[in-house]
């Protein structure tokens, strides 16, 4: 397809590499609908750079479930001539990963890697684009990436990817339709009405090249009438060789290829010839995408069921020689096959699973549940049990919920005791990240009701195991430690180290609450989490984890906080342990608050809370955050955002969930002096902090209820950075704050001081963009008769998203223009040290580490055009 109107894009792609030089790599998201250009763009792009750089391209597949890392396996043998493991597990994915990122760092040249149609990507290649994307900065590489956005509907996990990417680390570009004066350019050179050609194609590039094309009987009503037409005329027999073809999304490999055209060899070389069937990476595949389903969608429910029949009565052997489960589910569907679905589903279910495509592994449960016929109880445990399970992984945690309920349904009716109490106890922690406390401690204790008159026994050991571990999310520290010793015991004299994991994980966490008891704590936390990757233990890890991260967020321990949770995101995103990294996640964006980085903690959060996927037992915190920063910079929706917060927190029942919110909630009525929060739900936390809870949230509590409500509340102990009672405590205060990297705490302490202590305060909200903050406080120093308050920023600075100063802009415009430090200071006549001292509050404010990347996030934000 010949490149038109595209010069701005190739530019823009050249742009990206040539900054890659430097060994600083990027990734690039190139979108748009099917048809409009993208492969033709990368393939000129390409084209260009073929002498200079080493190119590696891959592509997804179709499929019903898609093949496991599909373009990655595509490029390995092309990146090294070593043989590769074959990666059926997920340590073997993990050191895949790895050594394929060890390779590419050896190579001399610069790199440009291809995924191309990634909206069909499974969760495994997904998987890959994390950990490339978040280390691609190790490399001279442009790793550029093509989907389709109008296929990326709101729960597509495309879309967790990107909102989960460093923003520093890609860059998007939509791909936009032709011009109607170029379409009109086209038609005119045909013969053809331009205006009718685009009022058709809406400046599809592949739907206007399509209609003007040689074998295009004129201008149809639309694109799918055109091709329809051309197929028509065909003869029956190269129509028939383009319907088996149709239903083939992922095209076929020559040799097989062989076996499908017998009786038509003429009408298949037919279709070559006029280039609409074609040979590319030894598959035989359409030409056009849009072609192949354009044809399968117009075949009869009964022909595409016969042609699939006929695939899979030629192929199924072959199929079965090469291991090619997923591809014998996906004909065998479209068969209506259903003993074949019912075979081989849950065996193409597990290799999902095994290499972290857990999405697909739920996919693949369902159709065996679907499609079988029989009534075998203990078969249909098995489908819905691991259908919950993999459900529960991937966050769809009300199928998971449903499909758990009927599969101790029918272990009641079997009365088999020991699997009862163990579906119970996995349906008590699915209604658990639901936030459902009442149902989750239901199911739990009816469990251990159930195995009281029952020998010791590995399910008797959980049910105790997980009583405990609910105890300790709900801050009960005896009750978690009596149940936790009582499955300690059991799991000793049974010799499990799965249930011992869970103790020490549970009484780890729980221990490392308490200043006296931390070090204790965080000791057993780390031997849950060996023994856990001792035993390539999923969940256990994913658990070791996410309370490893929580620990250090909640209990300030900020030093090692980020990399104790990078480590963790880190772990889990290469395992698939994808509830670890949400809970990681999510604490990340709270650290980001705490200390004062309030772009990015907002930016994350607030992707988290749009995320469909994000667990509700996560989602209270990511909505803290957003509320919490919203109502400082003075926003006026964030009403109904606190309030989800609570009503989900009240839920749940915890007060790790309960306190912050409310804490937030108190914050909003000091800002606003609006009282938001009924005496009822007040009272019951008041009760609540003076038994359970840790010394932080509960101290963060005390002191907004003084500040909002000015209620007293008798603490068992305070964390000292909250006591503001004399000037002496006031400096105090405000060094641990500084200390520990809170600015936000540290200014609230200070504006308790001297009225010096309230300008510096003030300075701080200032520059923290607390707008609804300063003004209050700045009120309260007027109303106290200060002298010389701090002016705030100027109308100018604040219209614009960074909020750069006029001066910052000017310098801005001038960088845009790649204008050098020694020129800037004589234009504006400044020296070149406040020019130095003006560009590093650019980067500082546009979240950059370099002068390019600072105009391009500018024209990004609107801020340069």
């Amino acid at each position: 397809m010949e490149l038109i109107e595209r010069d701005g894009f190739l530019d823009l792609l050249q742009t990206q590499l040539n900054n890659t030089a430097a060994g600083e790599g990027h990734c690039l998201f190139i979108s748009g609908e099917a048809g409009i250009g993208k492969t033709t763009l990368v393939k000129a792009f390409l084209k260009q750079q073929a002498d200079s750089c080493l190119i590696y391209q891959g592509a997804c597949d179709a499929l019903f479930t898609p093949r496991p890392l599909a373009p990655l396996h595509d490029i390995l043998w092309h990146v090294s001539k070593d043989r590769w493991p074959v990666s059926t597990i997920l340590e073997e994915r993990s050191a895949l990963f790895a050594n394929f990122f060890q390779e590419l760092s050896t190579k001399e040249k610069q790199l440009l890697i291809v995924f191309e149609d990634i909206h069909w990507a499974d969760e495994a290649t997904l998987d890959f684009i994390k950990f490339f994307a978040r280390r691609i900065s190790q490399l001279p590489c442009l790793f550029i990436l093509t989907y389709r956005d109008d296929e990326i509907h709101s729960r597509h996990p495309l879309r967790n990817v990107l909102g989960q990417l460093p923003p520093d680390s890609f860059t998007k570009i939509s791909i936009t339709p032709l011009s109607k004066q170029a379409v009109e350019k086209m038609a005119m050179e045909k013969g053809y009405s331009g205006e009718d050609v685009y009022s058709i194609s809406g400046g599809n590039p592949f739907y206007v090249n399509e209609i003007l094309a040689s074998y295009s009987p004129g201008v149809p009503d639309n694109i799918k009438d055109s091709i329809l037409s051309v197929y028509d005329r065909q003869e029956e027999g190269t129509r028939h060789a383009w319907q088996i073809c149709s239903v083939i999304p992922e095209g076929l490999e020559v040799n097989r290829f062989a076996k499908i055209r017998t009786s038509w060899d003429e009408a298949v070389d037919h279709c070559f010839a006029m280039n609409v069937i074609i040979v590319k990476n030894n598959k035989v595949v359409f030409k056009h995408e849009l072609y192949r389903r354009t044809i399968e969608e117009s075949l009869s429910p009964f022909k595409r069921i016969e042609l699939n029949k006929k695939i899979l009565e030629l192929l199924l052997t072959s199929f079965e020689d090469e291991g090619e489960i997923e591809r014998i589910v996906h004909y065998a569907k479209n068969a209506n096959d259903k003993k074949l679905v019912v075979k081989y589903a849950p065996l193409a279910a597990k290799q999902a699973a095994a290499v972290g495509a857990h999405i697909e592994a739920a996919k693949l449960f369902l159709s065996a549940i679907e499609y079988y016929q029989e009534n075998d109880k203990d078969t249909l445990i098995q489908f819905y049990e691991s259908y919950a399970y993999q459900c529960y992984l991937t966050n769809q945690l009300k199928d998971a919920i449903i499909y758990a309920e009927k599969s101790l349904k029918l272990l009641k009716e079997k009365n088999e005791v020991q699997k009862i109490c163990s579906c119970m106890r996995l349906l008590s922690w699915y209604w658990w990240f639901e936030c459902n406390g009442t149902k989750a401690e239901f199911y739990a204790t009816e469990a251990i009701d159930l195995l009281a008159s029952q020998p010791s026994s590995p399910a008797k050991a959980m049910a105790f195991a997980h009583l405990g571990r609910l105890k300790m999310l709900s801050d009960q520290k005896e009750e978690c430690l009596l149940w936790s010793e009582k499955a300690k015991l059991m799991a000793e004299e049974l010799s499990n180290e799965e249930v011992l994991c869970y103790v020490l994980n549970s009484v780890g966490f729980i221990l490392s609450k308490n200043l006296f008891t931390r070090k204790n704590g965080l000791d057993f936390l780390n031997q849950s989490k060996d023994i856990a990757l001792k035993n390539n233990d999923e969940e256990n890890i994913a658990y070791a984890w996410a309370n490893l991260g929580v620990d250090v967020v909640v209990m300030k321990d900020f030093q090692v906080a980020k990399k104790i949770l990078d480590e963790g995101i880190q772990f889990c995103e290469e395992r698939d342990i994808g509830l670890g990294v949400k809970f990681l996640l999510t604490y990340k964006a709270r650290l980001a608050l705490e200390t004062g980085n309030w772009k990015e903690a907002y930016s994350s959060a607030n992707n988290y809370i749009k995320d469909e996927n994000w667990p509700p037992v996560c989602k209270i915190g990511a909505l803290v955050v957003v509320a919490t920063i919203r109502m400082r910079c003075g926003a006026n929706d964030v009403l109904p955002i606190l309030t989800e917060a609570k009503e989900k927190a009240f839920k749940n029942r915890e007060p790790q969930r309960i306190l912050p919110v409310m804490s937030a909630m108190l914050e909003y009525e000091w800002i606003t002096g609006k009282e938001i929060i009924k005496e009822s739900d007040l009272d019951l936390v008041v009760e609540l902090v003076k038994q359970r809870g840790n010394i932080y949230d509960n101290s963060a509590f005390a002191y907004w209820l003084v500040k909002a409500r000015n209620q007293k509340v008798a603490l068992p102990e305070h964390y000292e950075a909250y006591l503001l009672n004399n000037h002496m405590q006031v400096h105090k205060a405000a060094e641990l704050w500084k200390t520990l990297g809170c600015p936000y705490e540290q200014a609230l302490a200070l504006f308790e001081g001297t009225d010096d202590d309230k300008r510096v305060a003030l300075s701080i909200f200032q520059q923290l963009g607390a707008d609804a903050v300063y003004e209050k406080t700045k009120m309260n120093m007027r109303a106290a008769g200060i002298k010389k308050i701090p002016r705030g920023l100027r109308e100018s600075t604040k219209t614009n998203p960074a909020q750069l100063t006029n001066r910052e802009l000017d310098i801005l415009q001038l960088l845009q223009h790649a204008v050098q430090n020694k020129e800037i200071a004589s234009t504006l006549y400044i020296s070149p040290k406040t020019v130095d001292h003006h560009i590093s509050n650019i980067l500082f404010k546009l979240d950059v580490h370099s002068r390019s990347k600072a105009v391009t996030e500018a024209v990004r934000l609107g801020i340069l055009k």
